[in-house]
């Protein structure tokens, strides 16, 4: 398809530059006509047959009716026509503003070339000017070089150089036939008039070779980029797909069309998004089943404890029955973790997003603290009365900031403080302890469900490897963000929240 396109643009091409070449070779000689016409029109029958030509002046009606091809008339250019079904050439040249001067050929010869020498001849003695100065006014009109040069000068045999020194214009065409020129010698000089040399039309020319490349690369780079564009959107609409699939979206789905490698790439993606859906979808299914059923008989055994706690006077059978009341309320505690972390990974919960005050909500969470005798959480924040209302989940943004400082008391030796920042466009909440801190390469897996960092489950310890993991999701539904570092006012880990002040759906 290129290469017909290209060929195609190089007949165009070759069309107007034809057209262009052989105005440039007759637009000398009609200027030259129109000149002696304007100052004697009685000359056009000598003239005519100077030529072998019909020349005719003609009115501005009877030229061409496109209004492109008027308006170049108007602007001095020459028009070149065909009449008598192509048998003939038409010239036209504007001659005054209301006349048009009409040259017709049968056949192209060397006669029009020695009867524009003749001419140029003729009007530089009527001229009286220096032939230099008479060259150089006349060469714009011609679309090929005027020179005078030396009669020793040229290479003539003796019978073309009798001819020229009798005055007959001497019309010569090299041998490979890419060049001609015509030569009239100067009345009393030893110089010639050269008219030319001429280069023959050259259709394969650089310009033309350089138009066509230049077509054939634009056509190219039109095709690859139409190519690659058309990959492009299709990439970018799976990538839309990935990225909303990773955002919890499990419905995400891409557009299969055709078999191409793009289609089977999306077709491969839908089948593994089904199968993470429904794998899933398992899974929340037997954690909430599993998780609602334990209450029950967890409910029943509480029950059947402080049945047994209002009859048994036993100190022993008492404290092993406190011990019992404490794992219940630990495994309750436990289902309730798994059950909130199951919504919160279900796609998106249904949050009931309100003005309200963070700081405010970060006092009442460290009101409500209730760490080991030997920790104290204070709040060291801005004044919730200075403090920005933001858009937040207050239920969500309440338990995130309580498990963030529940897990601190856990692992603090002393103290543990809770900093809330409100900008103007985040809002950020930091819980600081003075604990043992979180090892470096450790920070990348603490908010991992069920990870911890050291292998124990005891009261001591206390969790279930799911309350950062709970952070994570609140943060992640409100747009931000949760992370670890180490404390430089108390030297343990510090746990940040971090999220937009204005919520966007």
């Amino acid at each position: 398809m290129v290469t017909v396109i290209s060929i195609a643009a190089l007949q165009l091409v070759n069309v107007v530059r034809t057209a262009q070449f052989n105005e440039n070779m007759v637009g000398g000689s009609l200027f030259l006509l129109a000149q002696r016409l304007r100052q004697d029109p009685a000359a056009i029958d000598e003239l005519s047959a100077r030529f072998d030509a019909d020349i005719r002046i003609i009115p501005l009606s009877e030229g061409p009716d496109d209004e492109y091809q008027r308006d170049r008339l108007a602007r001095g250019q020459v028009l070149i026509d065909s009449a008598n079904e192509g048998r003939t050439a038409r010239l036209l040249q504007t001659l005054n503003p209301d006349q048009l001067l009409e040259v017709q050929l049968d056949t192209v010869t060397e006669i029009q070339a020695q009867a524009t020498a003749y001419l140029l001849l003729e009007d530089w003695q009527r001229s009286g000017t220096e032939i230099h100065d008479f060259i150089q006014t006349m060469q714009p009109h011609f679309g090929f070089p005027l020179s005078v040069v030396p009669m020793d000068q040229l290479t003539l045999s003796e019978g073309d150089y009798a001819r020229i020194q009798y005055g007959d214009v001497l019309a010569r065409i090299s041998i490979e036939g890419r060049q001609a020129e015509a030569l009239a010698k100067l009345p009393g000089r030893p110089q010639a008039l050269r008219l030319g040399p001429i280069e023959a039309f050259n259709p394969y020319s650089w310009q033309a070779i350089a138009v066509i490349t230049l077509i054939v690369f634009m056509m190219l780079g039109l095709g690859v980029y139409w190519v690659v564009n058309s990959f492009q959107l299709r990439l970018s609409k799976l990538e839309q797909a990935t990225s909303r699939l990773a955002q919890g979206h499990l419905n995400a789905r891409v557009a299969i069309h055709g078999t191409d490698p793009v289609s089977r790439l999306g077709l491969a993606f839908n089948k593994m998004a089904e199968h993470i859906q429904r794998l899933i979808s398992i899974q929340r299914e037997m954690v909430r089943a599993v998780s609602h059923e334990l209450r029950t008989p967890v409910a029943r055994i509480r029950f059947g404890v402080q049945i047994i706690e209002d009859v048994a006077d036993d100190p022993f059978v008492t404290k092993q029955l406190n011990g019992m009341d404490s794992d219940i309320q630990e495994l309750d505690e436990l289902i309730d973790e798994i059950l909130t972390y199951a919504r919160l990974e279900e796609g998106g919960p249904l949050l009931d997003f309100q003005d309200a005050n963070v700081a405010d909500l970060a006092v009442q969470v460290v009101e409500e603290a209730r760490p080991p005798q030997q920790v104290s959480v204070r709040y060291v924040g801005m004044d919730p009365a200075d403090a920005s209302h933001a858009e937040i989940e207050p239920r969500y943004i309440h338990r995130a900031i309580q498990n963030l400082v529940g897990n601190a008391g856990r692992y603090a030796r002393s103290a543990v403080q809770v900093n809330c920042v409100i900008g103007p466009d985040t809002c950020r909440v930091d819980v600081e302890d003075d604990g043992p801190g979180i090892p470096e390469n450790e920070w990348s897996r603490v908010f991992t469900p069920f990870a911890r960092l050291d292998d124990s489950r005891t009261r001591s310890s206390g969790g279930y490897g799911l309350g950062l993991s709970i952070v994570r999701r609140i943060a992640y539904w409100h747009g931000g963000r949760a992370l670890v570092g180490r404390s430089e006012a108390l030297g343990g880990a510090r746990f940040s929240l971090i999220w937009p002040r204005r919520h966007q759906d």
